[in-house]
């Protein structure tokens, strides 16, 4: 115990061991047995079950799967890599902290980091980290069950602790740390959120290169670069089969370009296509104007879609007065947001606290760190407004690399989740330390509170006089503050309750926010007069910080959010009656599509079918057209070439069954004929009125695959499907003269590769999405294999740069052992 590492390292051993029972209070029900019921995990769990299946009774790995959407790359859905180190690190380490004990451990550890990185002690670095993991925003993610968005923000910190660590301790340990610190990042596997993380080190390394040259400090800023650089690059090397994969299929996805020059309602597609996404539907979730504002008071704009209220509502009250039954039973599921997100679970909330730190970090700190903070975060925050602030987002959106490749752009406040807390506790390091004097502390104080706090009085005061400055588009002529678009279809008496409950939230949370601020200045101004001791000031800040936090997340993630695990034989998705009698036909390899569900947001049929639906933020292009342009207008010649055997139904008591369809096309025909079609336009207007087993519609650019063939009839001629792998198919063909056959199964040439009797042999597009090939005549065996050659030049990059960067640890913590014995001997 004496020795000094040991001694060193207790402290922190003491707080992380604090915050492990802090976590694990949290999610108490868990020690019972209990799960969290994160939907985005049961559609996720439902999408990946070939892929999970497949793996299990062959071990062997599919990058296709032919249940979700007609069938895509596994890339984004479950695909697994081999050499990568970093993943194999982060399985075991979910393997002891199982979700989401998992997700919130390493939000705290990599915050923790930073903190020790910009010199804070171990219990202001345990206020920070426990800020930056109980942000709202986390506990949201973890309830929807969006895990990787929850990794990839938790790597954030760790970083910059890297960079910052290079900056101004060591180059060789910080940069080390920061090239296993973008592996594990990329690892997560949400480039979003990574993309966020690039602006960050953008924006701060432009501060650093100018006040290098001002300070004439440029060749110490140049050679932290290249060590940088170089550590950044291995680390992302180790990601290369991930990242070279999704680059790809990226191009024929929906954040890739569209071929097409009009909208599925006829109207131009000029002023809403870019080079990736379509920008309505990008800048869906976007912040309004005064919504920022919840990251000061969380329930400025109401709160959650579906949010809680109590029995001392007017709403409750109204109910009640109007004999309405289970009155509590409806003020659990109350429509209290009324801003222009089109629904959301809960606000992102920092903490009145913090908000507070980071005004004052912005007065107090002295440091070079305020300014590149304060230049980032105020960019993000006008960028989550997307929509609402055009002048600003259509630059970004048309002009700045990738931007327009991601949508809901409240996603880029984990930059300010990040930054806020760090700032914040950067002004308190200050003040302990005595880089600051009493006097400048106290009117930073005062200053920072006329600030943040009257803002939060003015709230709690007049909040329709706020309101009524700005004016409100909802769309559908609403312009009204408190007032929602749902509203519109309450009657008049409980749209008056609703808006009256909506401001008393408003008002009450402003009020708590400014007497958590009070708190705040209290415990500093006490600590500066020398009437609070240090520890007693910093004990009491972390644990306002924390209930603040703790009691805001329980109205989002509480124990009416945990289910009983499943037993280990227990289905993950009882079937239905409509699965159990389509799962009795003996011939599997047909397609259905559930009527009951939203198309593009059922994975859950996927567990059990090959679905036509799915639920994928990067569903392939052309198949997304098809379903706005076909599908959704019930065209039932799409159906039957995409062959859809069996439609799942409902009847008005909810009961499933399943209807089939005699038409469906099956898995492969002969057409007697075929067209060559101009461009995509052509294309798609063609399917409106195709007969598919009569004519293929083929692009002009595969007509080289076409120009010696003449379809000749032949009545006796046939092609069957014999075996189905999700990235391996088999047919048999017989004609008396080469045919043009068209395969039900979606185009993909980056990786799908056919073959004849074993020979490597041409085949196209047509149909919009389907596969078509010339087979000659005679019998043959016709194999589709998915073989993506990105997957395996990825790995080779993998494995080099594992050996790199895991190896470079070992060799630096080897030598870092070999100097601490010598200096203790």
């Amino acid at each position: 115990m004496n020795h000094p590492l040991v001694k060193k390292a207790l402290p922190h051993l003491f707080v992380i061991g604090i915050a492990l029972l802090v976590i694990i209070t949290y999610f108490n029900p868990m020690l019972s047995g209990k799960v969290l019921k994160q939907a985005d995990v049961d559609q996720w769990r439902a999408s990946y079950e070939e892929i999970y299946q497949f793996y299990q009774s062959t071990g062997e790995r599919t990058f296709w799967t032919g249940t979700v959407f007609s069938g895509m790359p596994t890339y984004l859905i479950g695909a697994t890599y081999q050499y990568n180190f970093t993943v194999t690190l982060q399985t075991f380490f979910s393997s002891v902290f199982h979700n989401p004990l998992d997700t919130v451990f390493l939000l705290f550890i990599c915050f923790y980091v930073l903190m020790l990185a910009f010199e804070a002690g171990p219990f202001l670095a345990f206020i920070g980290a426990i800020a930056f993991t109980f942000s709202t925003f986390n506990f949201i993610n973890i309830d929807a069950g969006h895990l990787t968005k929850g990794n990839a923000i938790a790597y954030i910190p760790l970083v910059l602790a890297g960079i910052q660590i290079t900056l101004r301790k060591n180059k060789l340990f910080g940069a080390l740390l920061t090239g296993i610190a973008m592996s594990m990042e990329l690892a997560a596997n949400h480039l979003q959120i990574t993309y966020y993380l690039l602006l960050i080190v953008l924006v701060w390394m432009i501060a650093e290169v100018v006040l290098a040259i001002k300070e004439k400090k440029f060749m110490h800023i140049a050679v932290c670069g290249i060590f940088l650089a170089l550590a950044a690059g291995v680390g992302v090397a180790t990601y290369a089969p991930g990242l070279l994969a999704t680059e790809e299929y990226g191009q024929y996805s929906i954040r890739g370009k569209s071929e097409l020059t009009k909208t599925s309602s006829g109207e131009s597609n000029a002023t809403n296509a870019s080079s990736g996404l379509d920008k309505d539907y990008a800048l869906q979730w976007s912040n309004g104007v005064a919504e920022p504002f919840t990251l000061l008071i969380p329930d400025f704009y109401g709160g959650a879609s579906n949010g809680e209220l109590s029995t001392s509502s007017e709403t409750y009250k109204i109910l009640k007065q109007n004999n309405v039954p289970n009155a509590k039973q409806i003020i659990q599921s109350m429509p209290l947001y009324w801003g222009t997100q089109p629904m959301t679970a809960g606000p992102q909330y920092y903490g009145a606290i913090i908000c507070y730190l980071f005004v004052l970090g912005l007065i107090l700190v002295k440091g070079r760190e305020k300014w590149w903070i304060l230049a980032i975060s105020a960019l993000a925050i006008a960028l989550s407004m997307g929509r609402n602030f055009m002048s600003l987002t259509d630059v970004f959106f048309y002009h700045f690399p990738l931007y327009n490749k991601f949508r809901s752009v409240t996603f880029i406040l984990s930059i300010t989740q990040t930054l806020f807390p760090l700032l914040g506790m950067l002004a308190i390091r200050d003040i302990v330390r005595g880089a600051v004097s009493k006097v400048a502390i106290k009117k930073a104080l005062l200053l920072s509170f006329y600030i943040v706090g009257g803002l939060c009085a003015f709230f709690v005061l007049m909040p329709e006089l706020f309101f009524s400055i700005f004016s409100i588009d909802k769309g559908e002529g609403i312009n009204e503050y408190f007032v929602s678009r749902m509203d519109t279809q309450l009657p008049e008496w409980l749209r008056d309750s609703l808006v009256a409950d909506r401001k008393a939230m408003l008002r009450m949370d402003a009020l708590r926010s400014l007497l958590l601020i009070g708190v705040a200045v209290g415990l500093v101004w006490f600590y500066v007069e020398g009437k609070l001791k240090q520890n007693v000031m910093i004990g009491v800040l972390a644990f306002v910080v924390l209930a603040d936090l703790w009691l805001v997340d329980k109205r989002y993630v509480n124990d009416r959010d945990y289910q009983a695990k499943k037993k280990e034989n227990q289905a993950v998705f009882p079937k239905t009656q409509a699965d159990e009698m389509i799962l009795q036909d003996k011939d599997p390899n047909y397609r259905v599509y559930n009527t009951t569900q939203n198309l593009t947001q059922d994975a859950i049929t996927s567990y059990y079918h090959k679905s036509i639906g799915g639920y994928h933020g990067a569903k392939m292009r052309r198949y997304q057209e098809l379903i706005e342009f076909q599908i959704a207008k019930n065209n039932m010649q799409i159906f039957n070439m995409l062959n859809v055997k069996y439609f799942i139904v409902g009847d008005s008591a909810n009961n499933l069954y399943p209807q089939q369809n005699p038409e469906a096309c099956g898995n492969a025909w002969f057409v007697p004929e075929y067209a060559m079609v101009e461009n995509a336009d052509v294309e798609m207007d063609s399917m409106t009125h195709i007969m598919p087993k009569q004519k293929a519609f083929i692009d002009k650019r595969f007509a080289d695959q076409l120009k010696d063939i003449t379809v000749e009839a032949d009545s006796l001629a046939s092609i069957k499907f014999v075996s189905y792998k999700p990235n391996h198919l088999v047919y048999e063909s017989n004609t008396a003269a080469p045919q043009v056959a068209v395969f039900s199964e979606i185009y993909y040439d980056k990786g799908w590769n056919a073959y004849v009797d074993g020979q490597l042999t041409p085949h196209f597009r047509c149909d919009y999405v389907l596969r078509g090939m010339v087979v000659p005549a005679g019998k043959h065996t016709i194999d589709f294999k998915f073989e993506p050659s990105v997957v395996a030049t990825g790995e080779k990059v993998s494995l080099v740069s594992s050996i790199l960067l895991y190896g470079g640890m070992l060799i630096i913590g080897g030598l870092g052992l070999v100097k601490r014995k010598k200096e203790d001997e």
